[in-house]
């Protein structure tokens, strides 16, 4: 009881000094919340500026940084969009925000395509939010089925990917009522002089889901993209042994360059000027090291957006023009200290004696 009351006259001692150290500290804390909740505003910003240097190009290749996952945006020379991966749901603002970007710009408010390459959560995490905000025509997807069309489409023999995650997504693409169609080899379209090339999946089933995903190969004024997905080295050799051409300038790196895809022999075929590699903080040990290696020997520009946050490759007047957009993060941890030494600071000095 004697501290309490000990604490009780101090306070009441002390009254406007402690009122203006509960002040201070209400500034820091709303301080250290208006930076935590303007980061995304922010970035609608950064954003802005890549997409409107790439503006002028017919075909522009946009990496999103969606952190340990794969999303990208093709803007097609037909002005048609083309979306490939949604990355993981809880990174689904990074890429909404940077679509709107793209919309706005280009005043085309659809995405006539979206290719979800494979059911793992960190490239189709994201797609319920994408449906939610946007017009969706057509869905290349892979041959899996949800769980809930487990009875529906039996008939077709495909395996079922029993997560929650592409449930869900399968689900709200159903719901928007986009086209369905199933990935495989020898799906082929022109849109504007871009000439888009499915080269796998090839067989009809695989025993790790990464290997059912989509291998896109995209051609316009004789510069190429190859998108892998997470195929493993497995898919790697089947795409070898076809005889299809891989040769490319742009490679988007399979399974967050993991040790387990990009073989030598493959990107001997691939031969990429760039390689993009869609990775975040993780704890596998992401992107691998030897693949690394493997990729330096072969390529003269490794891209990791990681390291460069989102950043787009376009092609313009016959020539690639890399556009990289360094997404300056904002370390909370730093923020939290500052804030933690601002209250220390308001707290923790000594108030002088009230002279009586």
């Amino acid at each position: 009881m004697k501290k309490v009351q000990k604490a009780l006259n101090y306070a009441k001692k002390n009254q406007i000094s402690i009122l203006v150290r509960l002040l201070l500290s209400l500034i820091v804390v709303a301080g250290f919340l208006l930076v935590f909740f303007l980061c995304d505003v922010v970035g609608y910003f950064r954003y802005s500026n890549i997409v409107s240097a790439a503006s002028e190009d017919k075909l522009q290749v946009h990496f999103v940084d969606v952190g340990q996952g794969d999303a990208t945006i093709i803007c097609l020379p037909s002005d048609k969009i083309m979306l490939v991966d949604t990355g993981e749901s809880y990174e689904s603002d990074k890429l909404t925000t940077y679509m709107s970007q793209l919309m706005n710009l280009t005043g085309h408010y659809v995405i006539d395509f979206l290719v979800l390459t494979h059911p793992d959560a960190d490239h189709v995490g994201g797609t319920e939010e994408i449906a939610k905000q946007f017009e969706i025509d057509k869905v290349y997807r892979p041959k899996l089925l949800c769980q809930s069309e487990e009875e529906s489409l039996a008939s077709t023999g495909y395996d079922v990917a029993e997560t929650q995650t592409y449930d869900k997504a399968i689900t709200s693409l159903y719901d928007q009522q986009a086209e369905m169609i199933f990935s495989q080899s020898g799906i082929s379209f022109n849109e504007g002089g871009a000439q888009i090339e499915f080269l796998a999946p090839i067989d009809e089933r695989y025993s790790n889901t990464n290997n059912y995903s989509a291998v896109i190969k995209m051609t316009y004024q004789g510069k190429s993209f190859l998108l892998t997905g997470d195929c493993e080295q497995m898919v790697e050799k089947q795409l070898l042994q076809s005889g299809q051409n891989l040769d490319c300038d742009v490679l988007k790196v399979s399974h967050h360059g993991s040790n387990n895809a990009s073989s030598t022999e493959f990107l001997r075929a691939v031969t990429p000027t760039y390689a993009c590699i869609s990775v975040g903080e993780n704890s596998y040990g992401l992107p691998n090291q030897q693949a690394i290696e493997r990729l330096q020997e072969v390529c003269s520009q490794i891209y990791l957006t990681s390291q460069q946050g989102s950043y787009c490759i376009s092609v313009g007047q016959n020539n690639l023009l890399a556009v990289n957009f360094v997404d300056e993060r904002l370390d909370f941890t730093i923020i939290i200290l500052i804030a933690g030494a601002g209250l220390i600071l308001i707290w923790g000095i000594k108030l002088p004696k009230r002279k009586r």
